[in-house]
């Protein structure tokens, strides 16, 4: 895969816990395995006591010692054993900042088609740059990745004299094994849908060893945290606040979904199944965030006749592909940002059906239900992306199961549009006139697919698209073109969850993607 398409998900891997490598070539890489002899990490116990005094860092002799203890937990924890000792660096938030903004960033076509599709989503608006956004998110976020290129793990430190989080090493040295043993650039999914199912099982991985290795710190082991060496909360340091809510939620399905997945493969046969799984990945969100759907339920190969005119160009950046396939974790997460905006508007997914668990503390995965009733049922979906001169457009078609299951997702698109301020102006076309989503929405529902056309205003939507022609279809079911429609329950209304709520709950899980690169 050429640099290009290596960047159009830099961002997403490296808030993946990996570094950009593992989108790699396009051909099969070998897994890299070092001979057996020289495992001086194996020199420790897991339940050893080591003589390290991390307050201040940690020098070169201790994080050595730190690092190979953790291996062999990680090995006992997994149940798996390391070809050679990855090399770890601690750096600094502002090391990292300046590293990650020298790998420079996507070319201009790229960037558009980037553009496109998190405007799609209602995630990113026409007056922001998406690239930029997903950097500032991960500028905050990120407390460490592993890097397949180098087989190196950098743990990201808030101090200003880096100091080491034992649970953020472990589960990079999860990736590194992961590496040493599949070869992480052979998963280069190549769209948002294929590649979020792929890191829900990479990913999904890392964060069920953690968990299961943090149940041990503070009852059978002394873990270093970057407190010191104590069994404290790790997480004091605390993230920054992201950017973007909304491409939060989007990148963080394989830390809260994939685990979950990973679970249940792990329930039903051990680690010798969750290793089978490596050889077949999920192919989509939707295997992962509903196990039962995996491995044999694929997507349906759904397909765009292009029919643009007018000046308007569909976007093929270099390296490619040419469009996207979002899925279902990519649907859930437009219609439950709203409840992360506050324009006083009623939400379109209630916060009781995005939370799936109860009571004031978050579980360490499974908190959300990337499964909302608006994606239940998809099949598959595709999008293109035009460009006219400095305006974007796009065409996304979406099939579902049954033709219920498209009205659905159509009636609930209707109260989205009518959450960001649309106003029906045709039985199938909306119009946004100002707030970051400005211009023309056609909406046709046909059997068992949806099809959504964007475009800067009215009189260009048949020229992005030929079939986008205003009143010629019946369009959703929903609201009478009001801004007020939505079906979600009012934010002043909510019982015991309101805006405060959500968002301290989405911090939560914030907090938790900071422990878990």
């Amino acid at each position: 895969m050429r640099r290009l398409a290596v960047f159009s998900l830099v961002v997403l891997v490296v808030l993946s816990g990996v570094g950009p490598a593992a989108i790699g070539p396009s051909t099969p890489v070998e897994a890299q395995t070092q001979p057996e002899s020289g495992a001086d990490w194996r020199q420790y116990d897991a339940d050893e006591e080591l003589d390290v005094d991390a307050s201040d860092g940690l020098d070169e002799a201790e994080l050595e010692a730190v690092v190979s203890r953790a291996m062999v937990r990680v090995e006992e924890v997994r149940g798996v054993e390391f070809d050679e000792r990855p090399p770890v660096r601690v750096v600094t938030r502002e090391e990292f900042r300046s590293e990650r903004a020298d790998r420079g960033g996507p070319g201009e076509e790229a960037a558009a088609f980037r553009n496109g599709k998190y405007q799609a989503l209602f995630l990113v608006g026409d007056d922001e740059d998406a690239t930029a956004v997903q950097a500032e998110n991960m500028d905050a976020a990120v407390a460490g990745f592993y890097e397949p290129a180098t087989g190196e793990i950098v743990v990201v430190s808030n101090e200003a004299e880096p100091r080491l989080n034992e649970l953020t090493l472990a589960h990079e040295l999860v990736h590194a094994y992961q590496d040493q043993r599949w070869g992480l650039a052979n998963y280069d999914a190549r769209t948002q849908d294929g590649s979020g199912g792929q890191l829900g099982l990479i990913e999904g991985d890392a964060v069920y060893v953690e968990t299961r290795y943090e149940e041990r710190c503070g009852t059978d082991w002394e873990c270093v945290t970057p407190g010191g060496n104590s069994n404290e909360d790790p997480g004091e340091q605390g993230p920054g606040r992201p950017a973007n809510f909304g491409v939060l939620i989007l990148d963080f399905l394989p830390y809260d979904a994939g685990p979950a997945f990973v679970e249940a493969v792990h329930g039903a046969g051990g680690w010798e199944a969750v290793d089978a799984v490596y050889d077949d990945p999920p192919r989509s969100t939707e295997q992962v965030v509903v196990p039962e759907r995996y491995p044999d339920d694929d997507p349906r190969e759904v397909s765009i006749e292009d029919s643009q005119s007018e000046g308007w160009e569909r976007l093929d950046p270099e390296g490619g592909p040419d469009h996207d396939r979002l899925g279902m974790g990519a649907i859930t997460t437009m219609f439950v940002n709203p409840l992360y905006d506050s324009n006083g508007r009623e939400w379109v997914v209630p916060a009781d059906d995005w939370f799936a668990y109860e009571g004031d503390e978050p579980p360490p995965y499974g908190m959300f239900d990337y499964g909302s009733e608006y994606a239940a049922g998809w099949d598959g979906d595709r999008l293109h992306v035009y460009e006219n001169g400095d305006e974007l457009g796009y065409v996304w078609k979406l099939a579902y199961e049954s033709p219920a299951d498209a009205e659905t997702f159509a009636g609930g698109f209707d109260d989205l549009l009518a959450y960001w301020g649309a106003e029906r102006v045709e039985s199938d076309t909306y119009v946004i006139e100002e707030g970051g989503y400005d211009g023309a929405y056609h909406v046709s529902v046909e059997n068992d697919t949806v099809t959504i056309t964007h475009a800067p205003d009215v009189a260009a939507l048949t020229a992005v698209s030929a079939d986008a022609r205003p009143g010629t279809t019946e369009g959703a079911p929903g609201n009478d073109g009001s801004a007020d429609g939505g079906s979600g329950e009012d934010a002043e209304d909510l019982p015991g969850l309101g805006i405060a709520v959500a968002l301290a709950a989405l911090v939560a899980a914030a907090y938790l993607l900071v422990r878990r690169r």
